[in-house]
C-alpha cells in the first residue's frame, strides 16, 4: 500500500512562513510584546527551528519505515550538514573549554539556524508554496523599509524603543546628529544587509519581467539604505547588481567583454567625478573613510583583525571554542566582533573551519549550476537573487558579521531552501515552469 499525505493546508509552508514573519518582525515582538525578563523575539524563532528539526527527524523515520526513496541532491546537502554537526559537537564536548552557554549559543547560530537548508527541500512539494513564501518575505521587507524611511524621518520626536531594539540605544556617528535606522531588525549593519537582501531578489523580478512596480520597490529599498549610510552595503549593491547583471545577460564573447568594459569604465569614471565634485559632503567622507566614526571603525577592525590572526596562529587546530567570538561570546574575552570569517576559523580553528567554508561554497556552485541547467523563471530567479547576496555577504564578512546575525543567516538559508526545493519539484516533472 502506497501512503500519501494529503492535506489541503501545508503544515510545512505554515511553519515557513511564520518563521519568515517571526523573524522578520522579532524587533517589534521584542521591544513592544516581552516582558522586561524575556526576548520573546528570538524565543519565537528558536522554537520554530525546534519544531522543524522534530519535524525532520519525523518524516525521515515514516521514510524508512515506508521506504520512500529522497533525491541524492538533498542527501548529499543533508549528509554535509550533518557531518558538520556531528564534528561540531565533538569538538564542544571534547575540545572546547569555554562556557557552555557559549557552545550552545554557537552551535545553535552556526548550524541550528541553517535548518531550513534541510527543512524545505524535504517538505515543500508544491511550486505555489515557493512563490508565495517569496512574496510574503518581500512584502513583509518592503514594510519594514517604509518604518525604517519613518525612523530616518522623525527621528528626533521618537522614543528609543521605536528607534532601536530594547537594550541598545540609537545608532548614530560621532559628533553627527544623523539617526541611522535600524527597522528594529538588530544593528544599522544588519538592517542594511537585510535591504541588500530585498533588493537582489526584486532586481532578479525585474530583470525577468520588467514591470514598473519592481522599479518602485527598488526606489523603497535603495532609499531605506542609503539612509543607513553603509558603506560595505552601498558599495555592494554594484557588486550583487553587476554579478546578477552578468549572470543574467552574459554570453561571454570577445564583444561582450568589450561592453562590459567599456560600461564598467564609464560608470567608474562618473563616479569619481561626482566624488570629487562632493568631496566635502558627509557622504563622501563616509565612504572614502575621512570621517570620524568611519576612521575610529576602521583601526578597530584592523585591531580585531590582527588580534584574531595571532591568537589562530597559536591555536589553529582547537581554535577558541565554538561560540566563544561575536555576539554569543564574553564581551570580556572574545577576540573580535566583526569579520565573520575570522570569527568562524576562530571558533573552530582551520581544519573545521575549512569544512565550513566549504558548505558555503558547496552550495553557492549548487546554485549557480542550477541557474543554468533551468527552464524554470522563477528558479532562474532564486538562484540569481542568492548568487549576488552571496557575492556581498562572502565579500564583507572579512569586515562585518552582517552575514551571521539572526535575520539575514536564517533568511538565506530559508532562500538557498526554496532553491533546491523548486529545483527537485522539476526534476520531478520537467513541464512546471513558473513565469512568476
Amino acid at each position: 500500500m502506497k501512503v500519501t499525505f494529503s492535506s489541503k493546508i501545508s503544515l510545512s509552508y505554515c511553519v515557513v512562513v511564520c518563521s519568515i514573519i517571526t523573524l522578520l518582525f522579532s524587533g517589534f515582538i521584542k521591544n513592544f510584546l516581552s516582558p522586561s525578563f524575556l526576548n520573546l523575539g528570538t524565543l519565537l524563532v528558536d522554537l520554530l527551528i525546534v519544531f522543524q528539526l522534530i519535524h525532520i527527524i519525523l518524516v525521515f523515520t515514516f521514510f524508512y519505515i515506508y521506504g520512500r526513496k529522497i533525491d541524492r541532491e538533498y542527501l548529499l546537502i543533508a549528509a554535509f550538514w550533518a557531518f558538520l554537526l556531528l564534528l561540531t559537537l565533538g569538538k564542544i564536548f571534547f575540545v572546547d573549554e569555554n562556557s557552555i552557554k557559549e557552545r550552545i549559543s554557537g552551535l545553535r547560530n552556526n548550524l541550528f539556524y541553517c535548518l531550513p537548508v534541510i527543512y524545505i527541500p524535504l517538505l515543500f512539494q508544491k511550486e505555489r508554496y515557493i512563490s508565495r513564501s517569496i512574496h510574503i518575505l518581500l512584502g513583509a521587507g518592503l514594510i519594514l523599509c517604509l518604518y525604517a524611511i519613518f525612523q530616518y524621518t522623525f527621528a528626533s520626536s521618537l522614543p528609543l524603543s521605536f528607534l532601536a531594539p530594547k537594550g541598545e540605544g540609537a545608532f548614530m556617528f560621532y559628533q553627527q546628529e544623523i539617526i541611522r535606522p535600524t527597522a528594529l531588525v538588530g544593528n544599522t549593519i544588519i538592517f542594511a544587509s537585510l535591504t541588500l537582501f530585498l533588493f537582489c531578489l526584486v532586481f532578479t523580478k525585474y530583470i525577468t519581467h520588467k514591470k514598473k512596480v519592481y522599479l518602485l520597490f527598488l526606489c523603497l529599498i535603495l532609499t531605506a539604505n542609503i539612509l543607513t549610510f553603509t558603506r560595505a552595503t552601498m558599495i555592494g549593491f554594484f557588486l550583487s547588481g553587476s554579478v546578477i547583471l552578468v549572470l543574467y545577460y552574459g554570453r561571454f564573447t570577445l564583444l561582450y567583454t568589450i561592453k562590459l568594459f567599456a560600461i564598467t569604465s564609464i560608470l567608474l569614471s562618473v563616479l569619481l567625478v561626482l566624488g570629487f565634485q562632493y568631496k566635502d559632503t558627509f557622504i563622501v567622507k563616509r565612504l572614502t573613510g575621512r570621517e570620524a566614526s568611519t576612521i575610529s571603525s576602521n583601526e578597530g577592525h584592523f585591531s580585531m583583525i590582527d588580534n584574531s590572526i595571532i591568537y589562530l596562529k597559536k591555536h589553529y587546530l582547537a581554535g577558541s571554542g565554538v561560540g566563544s567570538q561575536g555576539p554569543s561570546g564574553d564581551p570580556e574575552n572574545v577576540i573580535i566582533t566583526d569579520g565573520y570569517w575570522f570569527q568562524m576559523f576562530l571558533e573552530n580553528g582551520v581544519p573545521l573551519g575549512i569544512l565550513y567554508l566549504l558548505f558555503y561554497v558547496f552550495c553557492l556552485l549548487y546554485a549557480l549550476q542550477v541557474l543554468f541547467k533551468t527552464n524554470s523563471i522563477l528558479l532562474k530567479q532564486l538562484c540569481l537573487a542568492f548568487l549576488g547576496v552571496s557575492v556581498y555577504f562572502y565579500a564583507a564578512s572579512f569586515i562585518n558579521s552582517a552575514f551571521i546575525g539572526r535575520v539575514n543567516f536564517i533568511l538565506y538559508w530559508i532562500l538557498f531552501g526554496l532553491i533546491m526545493a523548486l529545483r527537485l519539484i522539476t526534476k520531478r516533472n520537467p513541464n512546471a515552469v513558473l513565469s512568476h
